[in-house]
């Protein structure tokens, strides 16, 4: 009877260990989780202008730390060859503020001899909801405008596309003293200029655990 039992946990144990090399055979082998572009950018000359018209950003520097994210990810992921300097159109656009009259979008792109513009338009950005607790959050609303035509590419059927990004796992010494809240403003400025980026483009968006895992090396 004892060697009946043994055997019946042992063989027991051996169909586990097969299920469980099974599932790690099929995590393995499956391919990598991704996300398709939203919107495939056409490729010419384009440029990303980042407006802050509610004054929710600051500092204003914020918007360049976007612009550039999201530039420099488009050009690094070859979604686009050719991409202006987000600091010229934003020398432009403070011109016209500083006159009082602001420049129209298209008239902007073109300034710059861009044939598109991404268009970000900042509605939210703030590293606390109640003052105490950390809690970066920001957002946007994107379209893509080509500038010749003065039309909307995208998105086709809504005016805008609504965009978030966060930062998570914050200690709260982060939000005491000046450094420690300009480097968080940063870091959320950043990831926002990612999630705009990988509108336009094929990414990893990656495995469960595999965040953890990273940050234990």
């Amino acid at each position: 009877m004892k060697f009946f039992v043994l055997l019946c946990s042992v063989v027991s144990f051996g169909l586990l260990s097969s299920c469980n090399i099974a599932s790690v055979a099929t995590y393995i082998g499956s391919p990598d989780p991704s996300q398709d572009a939203v919107c495939v950018l056409p490729n010419v000359r384009t440029v990303v202008f980042v407006d802050d018209r509610r004054n929710v950003m600051h500092p204003t520097r914020l918007r360049r730390i976007v612009a550039e994210k999201i530039t420099d990810d488009l050009l690094q992921n070859d979604t686009l060859v050719t991409m202006v300097s987000p600091r010229d159109i934003l020398r432009i656009s403070s011109t016209g503020d500083r006159y009082g009259e602001p420049i129209p979008i298209s008239q902007l792109a073109t300034s710059v001899d861009a044939e598109n513009l991404i268009y970000v338009e900042l509605t939210g950005f703030s590293l606390t909801s109640d003052g105490h607790t950390a809690k970066p959050v920001a957002n946007c609303n994107v379209k893509v405008i080509n500038a010749r035509k003065r039309e909307r590419i995208f998105p086709l059927v809504e005016e805008s596309f609504r965009v978030q990004a966060v930062v998570t796992n914050i200690a709260p010494s982060r939000l005491v003293g000046s450094g420690e809240v300009r480097k968080l403003s940063e870091e959320l400025a950043i990831n926002l200029g990612d999630a705009v980026a990988k509108l336009f483009y094929s990414h990893y968006t990656g495995r469960l655990g595999e965040d953890v895992e990273k940050r234990r090396h």
